[in-house]
């Protein structure tokens, strides 16, 4: 969890490592980033960076007792939240009980999202990952306690937008009247969806897309690619590192998910009502991380579609997969009907967020797109 392990983001880091050494540690910070970017990196490596004993100049030494701890995430002044998903055996979750798979997905990598984190931990396909209320009582007692071993006390929140809200109610009581020594680093994805009172108590540090070069060093770096071939995937990857992995190793999700908007723009160009339906029901059937994953892969197509029909593919973000269906569908995406398109996505998006009822949401969605598509 060193900086060193960061991609990018030279400027940040030199920022967290002069807060400490000027002794200006706001208790509260907001890692704000898009899925990719680094944002947790980050935080695990200022908490590293913080924990350290040795000689530690522009990153931590790695060798004292606690960069040790660190390394294998078990330093007891290391507290962590995350969503987590309830089960049969388990009815009120709270983070301590996959503490372990935690641990084993972070130790694997530092850039991870919640699809991974589900597949961690074996949740069904229907599962919602959450910060339930429970996890309030366990912040609580564990902050109560003194530190250990270091002069701090950090608790990192992972996703504070998936909190119940009496859970974001009650940390916001913690963070008006701090424990002594005590920091928060909460790291966000959707920093709009936290409550606007929790938002105002912390120190926002935004965590921009990494730029195509970091992108590209890295994966000759790490991937050994080619430096034409690491420029091609970094292009397309959008500031993601995470984007660029599973470029290198095409996902079966996202093979499923252009398959699937494929789908719904031929179907909904042909409008044939029985044939909709029955994608419908597919759609509905799947969990709602997966439904939440489809609708932003189709914004993404969308706004590439967009551009491409302008002809400046510079700025153009697709895989050969995708550009094979763009080659005749970009001209069917237009300044006439971008705006409502993007408006229907969002609003399915959103509803799904709220639980809304999924073959309604997508049957509106898909006779919405039919209005829209083609005159």
């Amino acid at each position: 969890m060193f900086f060193k392990d960061v991609i990018g983001h030279e400027e940040i880091k030199q920022r967290l490592i002069t807060s400490l050494q000027t002794g200006r540690i706001s208790h509260a910070q907001l890692f704000s980033g898009d899925t990719g970017a680094g944002s947790l990196a980050l935080a695990l490596a200022f908490t590293q960076y913080l924990f350290c004993t040795g000689d530690k100049h522009e990153d931590a030494c790695g060798v004292c007792p606690e960069c040790k701890k660190m390394q294998k995430l078990i330093h007891p002044d290391l507290h962590f939240v995350f969503p987590v998903v309830k089960s049969a055996k388990i009815k009120t979750p709270i983070s301590d009980e996959y503490i372990n798979e935690w641990r084993s997905l972070l130790l694997k990598s530092l850039y991870i999202d919640m699809e991974e984190w589900l597949g961690a931990m074996g949740a069904d396909e229907n599962a919602q990952a959450l910060i339930y209320t429970e996890e309030s009582g366990n912040i609580l007692r564990k902050l109560n306690l003194k530190s250990f071993e270091s002069d701090y006390k950090v608790m990192i929140i992972w996703l504070p937008e998936k909190m119940k809200t009496e859970c974001s109610n009650k940390l916001l009581k913690i963070l008006e009247e701090p424990y002594p020594n005590t920091l928060f680093l909460l790291v966000t994805e959707h920093a709009e969806e936290i409550i606007t009172t929790i938002l105002s108590r912390t120190q926002r540090i935004k965590v921009p897309p990494l730029t195509q070069e970091n992108i590209a060093k890295q994966l000759v770096l790490q991937k050994h690619l080619v430096r034409d071939s690491a420029d091609q995937v970094a292009h397309v990857a959008s500031g993601s590192w995470l984007r660029a992995l599973r470029m290198l190793n095409e996902t079966d999700e996202s093979v499923y998910n252009q398959e699937k908007f494929v789908q719904m723009m031929r179907l909904c160009w042909e409008r044939k009502m029985l044939p909709v339906n029955e994608f419908v029901n597919e759609l509905a059937s799947l969990g709602r991380e997966k439904q939440k994953s489809f609708l932003m892969h189709c914004i993404r197509m969308l706004r590439e579609n967009f551009v491409r029909n302008f002809g400046i593919e510079k700025i153009v973000y697709m895989t050969e997969r995708e550009k094979t269906f763009s080659t005749r569908f970009s001209p069917y995406v237009h300044e006439g009907n971008i705006i409502p398109l993007f408006d229907e996505f969002e609003r399915a998006y959103s509803d799904i967020i709220r639980n809304g009822n999924g073959k309604i949401i997508f049957t509106d969605l898909c006779i919405k797109v039919m209005q829209n598509i083609r005159p």
